[in-house]
């Protein structure tokens, strides 16, 4: 009788390729709890939280503002500004309707693995149609504070870069 000598190396390389999806869920999962959290919030708790971060940056205008669909106010940085090294992209999104607030850690260096620009917005948001987008670059130009400072209404939402 033959043996075959490929079965052992095809299950052996499909067990290593499960260990690794496990492996990868894992860190993902990890990543998350540590990157994510949302919390149940009051208006006023909310509107503390922005005001916060808008202290924070008061003497530097927003890169984008947006009030319900229409952006009202872009300050881009000049193409010859020095870049900043910037490490976060934060995120703070509120939901009157649902009364809670999520808090985003993004590292910014996996926003520079993106080669085509980043995409504000959603479908939901409406700021896809008015083709709202930056890319990393422009972000260290502008360097630390305010890039997206959407209010919706009932949704609000703050980005900013360290």
């Amino acid at each position: 009788m033959k043996t075959r000598k490929w079965v052992p190396i095809v299950v052996g390389v499909a067990v290593f390729l499960v260990f690794v999806a496990i492996g990868a869920a894992i860190v993902g999962v990890s990543w998350m709890r540590e990157h994510v959290a949302i919390e149940e919030t009051s208006g006023s708790g909310a509107e503390e939280a922005f005001g916060e971060v808008r202290r924070r940056f008061a003497s530097k205008p927003p890169l984008l503002e947006v009030k319900g669909r229409d952006v009202i106010q872009r300050h881009d940085p000049p193409a010859d500004a020095p870049r900043t090294e910037l490490t976060t992209l934060h995120v703070l999104a509120w939901d009157e309707d649902e009364s809670k607030m999520a808090r985003i850690d993004v590292p910014f260096w996996l926003l520079r693995l993106k080669e085509t620009p980043i995409q504000f917005g959603a479908y939901a948001t409406g700021l896809d149609n008015l083709r709202v987008s930056l890319t990393a670059s422009q972000l260290e130009r502008y360097g630390s504070g305010i890039v997206l400072d959407i209010d919706d209404g009932g949704e609000r939402a703050l980005l900013w870069v360290e």
